[in-house]
């Protein structure tokens, strides 16, 4: 009940200031208006549809409404949408005082904002310059921009505009467009009934869609006929037959877009930035850190190996990379899926469980707490962690390695060990410092050591982590929109470059040489490339996640292979190194040789070697390991550790029991997480 009062209260305040409102601007106001509004320094021109440009400039794509501008239409179509949308669009000066107070009263009577009132002029004000929301604060705006353009506008002009702008459904700006849409014929081709049922469709081209209401629509192309028979532009025999001709509909355009997981992940990051009205509308320039070569060479990469996998029978359908720039975390390459047509998951956002990918990050915590070193010997035999017992592959793993090997084989123990030296609490403050945005409180057990997550890590976050190691400790969060300018190239948004110190300088350097290892005599063999890189495998329980994470100075690229749904990968010799490994050598070689990458080869490039299987699922190393091979800078363990953390009381043994070595449901049926740094 108080809610109608208010309402009615609402109404009667908003129907006097309309009121007087439109007394007083048919008298004095409307130059004034004009002037405030800026609208008499603005020209009209027909906006072209909203365009991403790769990061040299060249465009990538145009997403947003399709348009057909052009200068006249036929009489009929004019007519009738003068009749149907604004009957007295001529004699008022864009503000229509007696349809508002209809559609007051109208709305009184609902008890909510069931309709408007709003000309032409009305339309076309909100359309180009303000939301679709049903305010009355946006009511008044309107009006007020409808009396400015009435002002510097002619009839025709305003009319030409409107029937070029108005949303029309199937992604189509105009009723050109929309011919083209929904009957493939130009404008001026389409009878009379077709033009009813176009006419129809302004109300709510959504509701109205043919494919999904086609009853409704005609009902109200029906009502649009009756309506031009009241008004004297059809006769009763006219609209008889108008009502029972027979109308096709053709099938809804689809439009191939290059790139789609990452133009998806686009068009969602501007929906939200500026809205979907304003980025369907059209005009905008989106400039993005995408590198063409690299796109293109990811994809590619992807593409090849996954048909590879398949023809060796393994069973992996899934595959997402992604690359950054580890100075600035600007994304360069962008692959969310192996097959768009076949699953439009984007899997580069989309949390799995890390396996052996996580320890990196860790074990950088670890050194920087000065808990360990390079050289730190841990006891690698299996045992009790209070209930929680993990196992290495097989027999013959060492009782004893130092923290380097134990990096470069992956050895499961020996990692927990240095988990559980470092703590719970400390390791859960640092993996969100690194960026890890899908930690739970689930996860606060030792079994998150081998990658044992409810969630898991997306592909995205797992590189922003990993550019730790080649950026000297500092991490960025990944972006892909670097600018975007609207319809005037008046600047609506520039990315703001953050950064934060994780990990020192030298603990940096301590774990760039350890990765380093892992490609020259770990299980990371099979990434080896002509020039020097550091990285980590992954592989989880059962080969649900395959993962290689890797680096040169230019570039840092998480590759992922598995299966959306969560199912294992099963086939011979299953794991991130011999998978998901390839794919990032692939990758990165084909840049190497097209001249992309700045870093050259060192006097000995890595060479590639019989891989060293992962302390996961795989064998067993029978090789001794071989620090003087390794390559890269020398640590700095003299200096003191810049710890971005507050210091807290070093844990005792936390041990939780979990009997999953690194289980965890996958992380396939949730919406967009967010990135690390908003946008």
């Amino acid at each position: 009940m108080l809610r109608k009062i208010g309402w009615t209260l609402a109404g009667v305040v908003l129907f006097a200031v309309f009121f007087l409102v439109g007394i007083s601007l048919t008298q004095t106001t409307p130059r004034l208006i004009l002037a405030a509004t800026g609208l008499n320094d603005w020209e009209y021109y027909p906006a072209q549809a909203t365009t991403i440009y790769y990061r040299n400039g060249e465009p990538m794509a145009q997403i947003g409404y399709q348009r057909t501008n052009v200068q006249d239409f036929p009489v009929f179509l004019k007519d009738a949408v003068v009749a149907v949308e604004d009957r007295r669009f001529y004699q008022h000066n864009g503000l229509d005082t007696k349809s508002i107070g209809r559609a007051i009263y109208i709305n009184l009577l609902e008890g909510s904002r069931a309709q408007g009132g709003s000309t032409i002029t009305q339309q076309l004000a909100r359309t180009m310059f303000l939301t679709q929301e049903k305010t009355f604060t946006r009511k008044i705006k309107e009006v007020f921009l409808a009396v400015a353009l009435e002002e510097k506008f002619s009839k025709d002009e305003i009319l030409t505009m409107y029937l070029n702008e108005i949303y029309m459904g199937r992604g189509c700006a105009g009723l050109a467009c929309a011919a083209q849409a929904y009957f493939n014929k130009d404008i001026w081709s389409l009878n009379q009934a077709e033009i009813c049922l176009l006419v129809g469709l302004i109300q709510s081209p959504e509701h109205y869609n043919p494919q999904t209401n086609w009853e409704g629509l005609k009902l109200r192309q029906e009502t649009v006929i009756n309506v031009l028979v009241e008004q004297g532009l059809l006769d009763s025999t006219q609209a008889d037959q108008l009502k029972k001709q027979t109308i096709t509909i053709v099938e809804a355009p689809t439009r191939q877009t290059r790139h789609p997981y990452l133009v998806n992940y686009i068009v969602w990051k501007m929906e939200n930035l500026v809205g979907k009205e304003r980025l369907y509308q059209g005009g905008l320039s989106i400039y993005t850190t995408i590198d063409p070569i690299m796109q293109n060479q990811a994809e590619t990469a992807l593409t090849n190996n996954m048909r590879s996998i398949g023809w060796r029978g393994i069973k992996a359908k899934d595959g997402a990379l992604i690359s950054l720039d580890p100075a600035t975390g600007a994304v360069q390459a962008w692959v969310g899926g192996a097959d768009f047509s076949k699953n439009q998951l984007n899997m580069v956002i989309r949390p799995r469980q890390p396996g052996s990918a996580i320890k990196p990050l860790y074990y950088a915590a670890a050194i920087n707490e000065r808990l360990i070193n390079a050289d730190t010997v841990i006891n690698n035999k299996p045992r009790d962690f209070g209930g929680y017992q993990p196992t290495n592959s097989n027999t013959w793993a060492p009782d004893e390695v130092t923290v380097s090997e134990a990096l470069a084989r992956s050895y499961n123990v020996a990692s927990v060990e240095i988990l559980n030296k470092l703590g719970l609490e400390k390791a859960f403050q640092y993996l969100k410092s690194f960026g890890v945005t899908s930690l739970e409180e689930d996860d606060r057990h030792l079994a998150l050591g081998l990658g044992g997550m409810k969630q898991g890590i997306s592909p995205a976050e797992m590189a922003a982590a990993y550019t730790a190691f080649p950026s000297q400790g500092v991490v960025h969060g990944y972006y892909v929109i670097e600018q975007v300018l609207d319809r005037d190239n008046s600047e609506m948004y520039r990315h703001k470059l953050t950064s934060k110190r994780v990990i020192s300088k030298g603990t940096a350097q301590i774990m760039d040489k350890m990765l380093g290892a892992v490609v020259s005599w770990g299980t990371g063999t099979p990434a080896a490339i002509p020039i020097r890189s550091a990285g980590k495998t992954g592989t989880t329980t059962d080969s649900r996640d395959l993962w290689y994470v890797g680096y040169t100075n230019d570039l840092v690229t998480a590759v992922w292979i598995g299966n959306s749904d969560g199912s294992p990968v099963t086939g011979s010799g299953v794991s991130g190194g011999s998978l998901a490994a390839p794919v990032w050598r692939n990758y990165m070689s084909s840049l190497y040789y097209r001249g992309v990458l700045e870093q050259k080869p060192a006097r000995q490039p890595q060479q590639e070697q019989v891989q060293e299987p992962e302390d996961t699922e795989e064998t067993e190393p029978t090789e001794t390991p071989d620090d003087e091979g390794q390559t890269g800078e020398e640590a700095i363990p003299e200096e003191e550790p810049d710890n971005p953390l507050s210091p807290t009381p070093e844990p005792e043994g936390e041990t939780e029991p979990d009997d999953n070595e690194e289980s965890g449901p996958t992380g396939s049926a949730q919406g967009e997480p967010d990135i690390l740094q908003p946008q």
